[in-house]
């Protein structure tokens, strides 16, 4: 992908002076970096140029949540959103019940208030799921976020955020309208939540094939194996 945000360690974006790449999601590169206005440090999220309408919304979708199970937005400039940076470790591997139970109820109020805000994430699955060290979970990444009261008026419009039939998110954790190109709503994101749940109970994905294509088929037509 290449450097999208033009920067490296030292420079500075406006306020704030870039420390370290984090790395690169479905919407651009990630730097950590320092406020220094309000010497805190934040995470910086660039924006790929092809995906600056989409950014924009992210922009607008995110500013609107305030939940300590969500990554809060901080600011916004012209390329690129700056939010809490936070400092813990991805969903991984298999968890005991009651860890499991705590983690599922952090995740499941996070995403009941995005949804109350008509926002839906889109592309929930465990990379963009961080535990803290004590144990608070925060969902990021909301770059393939859609606002549920928007789906109406962006039909209409020649150029949209997302077409129907554009197939966008990560494969294994896709609900079945997802894996089918068709407009999503909150129910998408309870679908790959169920998916992510799944997995941390029984250490191994609910649909694993051998390719992107056979894994999707099998989302769409196949059960899960019960527990």
């Amino acid at each position: 992908m290449g450097n999208v945000a033009g920067v490296s360690a030292g420079d500075r974006v406006g306020p704030y002076e870039i420390l370290s790449s984090i790395g690169a999601g479905g919407m651009g590169e990630v730097w950590k970096a320092r406020d220094t206005r309000l010497e805190r440090i934040v995470a910086l999220k660039f924006s790929q140029a092809q995906l600056s309408k989409r950014f924009e919304h992210e922009a607008r979708a995110i500013a609107g949540l305030n939940h300590p199970n969500i990554a809060q937005i901080f600011d916004v400039g012209d390329n690129y959103l700056v939010m809490e940076f936070v400092e813990g470790t991805a969903l991984r591997g298999q968890e005991d019940v009651r860890k499991l139970l705590d983690i599922a109820v952090q995740i499941a109020d996070g995403l009941a208030a995005a949804h109350a805000a008509g926002i839906v994430h889109r592309d929930l699955k465990p990379d963009n799921i961080l535990i803290t060290r004590d144990r608070r979970v925060k969902i990021l990444d909301f770059g393939l976020a859609k606002r549920q009261l928007d789906l109406a008026t962006e039909a209409t419009r020649t150029l949209s955020l997302t077409h129907p039939g554009t197939v966008v998110g990560t494969v294994a954790y896709m609900s079945p309208e997802q894996a089918r190109g068709r407009e999503l709503d909150y129910r998408s994101d309870q679908f790959s939540f169920g998916l992510i749940l799944y997995e941390l109970a029984t250490g191994k994905r609910a649909f694993r094939r051998d390719s992107d294509v056979e894994t999707m088929t099998a989302i769409i037509r196949d059960d899960v194996e019960p527990l």
